[in-house]
C-alpha cells in the first residue's frame, strides 16, 4: 500500500432528484469545494495540508435525494470536514434548497461513506 492510498479525498455529492443542469451542477460543486477548503483550513490545517500535498483528490458523485444526504451526514466520523450547500434560489431551485454535500477526509473514511453512490 502506497502512502497515497489513504491521502485525503474531497467528495462532492450532488442530489439527482433536483435534475440540475450541467452548469448549475458545476457551480454548486464549486461552491462546495470552496467552502470545504475554507472550513478545513480553519478547523483541520493538517488535513488541509495533506490534501493539497497529495494532489487535491476530488470525486463527484450523486445521491438520490436529501434523505440520502441525511444518512451520510449521520455516519460522518470525527476527522471529516463537511458542508451542505444551500442554493440562493436565483435560477433553478427554490431558495434554501440543499444541492450538494461536500466532505474532506481520509480516503478510506470517505470511500466507506460513499461506496454505494454513483458517479456523475
Amino acid at each position: 500500500m502506497s502512502s497515497t492510498d489513504n491521502a485525503p479525498t474531497m467528495a462532492l455529492i450532488v442530489r439527482e432528484d433536483l435534475n440540475l443542469s450541467t452548469g448549475k451542477t458545476a457551480a454548486q460543486c464549486a461552491h462546495a469545494a470552496v467552502e470545504i477548503t475554507l472550513v478545513a483550513r480553519r478547523q483541520s490545517k493538517r488535513l488541509f495540508q495533506a490534501w493539497r500535498e497529495n494532489g487535491g483528490r476530488k470525486i463527484v458523485l450523486h445521491a438520490e435525494n436529501i434523505e440520502a444526504f441525511d444518512e451520510i451526514v449521520a455516519d460522518i466520523a470525527h476527522g471529516i470536514v463537511w458542508h451542505l450547500v444551500k442554493d440562493a434560489g436565483h435560477t433553478e431551485v427554490a431558495p434554501g434548497t440543499v444541492t450538494v454535500l461536500g466532505m474532506l477526509g481520509p480516503r478510506r473514511s470517505i470511500d466507506r461513506l460513499v461506496e454505494h453512490l454513483g458517479t456523475v
